[in-house]
């Protein structure tokens, strides 16, 4: 295959070829080069070759692909793609994302595959101001509120260079950025998230990611960031390898339930398979912690530690406030480098996160709506083996489980 070369290539010029089969043809030929050039890729699922089809080819696409099914595959090859079918381009991608330790993440797995990436703020700031990296991340906040980068967006380095803008995790688009009834949101910046297209060259795409978003949702986010006439590739969230189970609590014992949890850990230590527990509130989080803690005594610690070094404690916790080590040790944990075991958490744990090994899911109360039991419960299971999502019941937990996600 030969690929269409272009003396100056944007955006603008992609738009004009992409009725052509040959630039498709094209674009799915670097895809495969590349792939083949990457020791831990051996081929990608037909959605994200879709997806990053269009994406290049300056289409808005909409991606509703399951926890664990590789989204963030589709913008981090992005780079490697344009650049192997144009070797002259310097391709920048600006990706919005809601959570610093998600944003962290995705760096580190960016540069396995040879992608330069860096965060707004934390790398240094004359590379970035230059386009020395492939992809930019940043909070909405930072990229719409600091006159530093919203300038640094407008130099002709980026007006020439960017290809792309990525909003990752997107559902939290309206969650955060819409208030309810009333009241403030969250975080504005997120219902602002337009203004970016009015900063870059026209025609630049946008690509938006998550794992959950129903019918009337994903209208909401094309609204939102003024897609027109996006793309839209869904995939099913059912994970068939994933049990759901609706288990009774009763209100006065309710904390009680998780006495198995309990025995499964003095029984096994770091044999056992790790366990997320989601609360509702970081209140609700550090009781359950804190039972688990009192019920478990010496067990605890790994082996009955009697200096009780924080490292060897086999139960975690993990919420926005929770100090920087703390939070180190659960993630490294449940990535198969620490002791901790199970972890009482908010959502704040998991959102973009991987971690392969998750056998039990436990949502302590019910999650606000369908969605966020998709997430949570897509946390379990993406090794491929039989996992189990558990949802403790309350009155309103059952019209949530059975409650339509399309």
């Amino acid at each position: 295959m030969t690929y269409v070369l272009l003396d100056s290539f944007t955006t603008t010029n992609m738009a004009e070829l992409v009725a052509s089969s040959d630039v498709t043809d094209g674009i799915k030929t670097a895809i495969g080069e590349v792939i083949a050039e990457i020791d831990s890729i051996t081929a990608i699922k037909q959605e994200q070759e879709y997806a990053l089809v269009e994406f290049l080819s300056a289409r808005d696409i909409l991606c509703v692909l399951p926890t664990g099914f590789g989204k963030s595959l589709v913008y981090q090859l992005a780079p490697l793609v344009t650049k192997k079918m144009f070797p002259d381009s310097n391709p920048i991608f600006i990706i919005v994302s809601p959570l610093v330790a998600l944003m962290e993440d995705q760096i580190k797995e960016a540069t396995k595959l040879g992608v330069t990436a860096m965060q707004l703020g934390v790398h240094n700031v004359t590379d970035l101001e230059q386009g020395s990296y492939q992809l930019v991340f940043g909070s909405p906040e930072a990229w719409l509120m600091n006159d530093k980068w919203l300038k640094m967006l407008e130099s002709p380095v980026y007006r020439e260079n960017i290809m792309g803008i990525v909003v990752d995790e997107v559902h939290v688009a309206y969650k955060w950025g819409l208030g309810a009834k009333g009241k403030p949101a969250f975080r504005d910046s997120f219902s602002k998230l337009s203004v970016l297209r009015s900063i870059v060259k026209q025609g630049t795409p946008v690509l938006a990611l998550t794992a959950s978003a129903d019918m009337e949702s994903r209208d909401r986010v094309t609204r939102l960031l003024a897609m027109e006439n996006a793309t839209r590739v869904i995939v099913s969230p059912n994970r068939t390898n994933i049990r759901l189970a609706l288990a009774s609590a009763p209100r006065h014992e309710k904390v009680q339930c998780l006495d198995w949890i309990v025995d499964d850990v003095r029984a096994k230590g770091t044999a056992m398979a790790q366990i997320i527990i989601y609360c509702r509130s970081r209140d609700k989080t550090a009781e359950v912690y804190h039972y688990l803690k009192a019920e478990l005594g010496e067990d605890f610690w790994l082996d009955r530690d009697p200096e009780k070094k924080w490292d060897n404690e086999l139960i975690g916790m993990y919420h926005k406030g929770t100090d920087k080590d703390n939070k180190n040790f659960v993630i490294s944990s449940l990535n198969g480098q620490g002791n901790c075991r199970v972890v009482a958490a908010t959502t704040a744990l998991g959102m973009g996160l991987n971690f392969p090994n998750i056998s039990h899911v436990v949502m302590f109360g019910p999650p606000n709506d369908t969605e966020a039991i998709v997430q949570q419960a897509g946390r379990a299971g993406r090794n491929g083996v039989q996992s189990h999502a558990v949802l403790y019941n309350t009155r309103c937990a059952k019209a949530l489980l059975f409650k339509s996600t399309d």
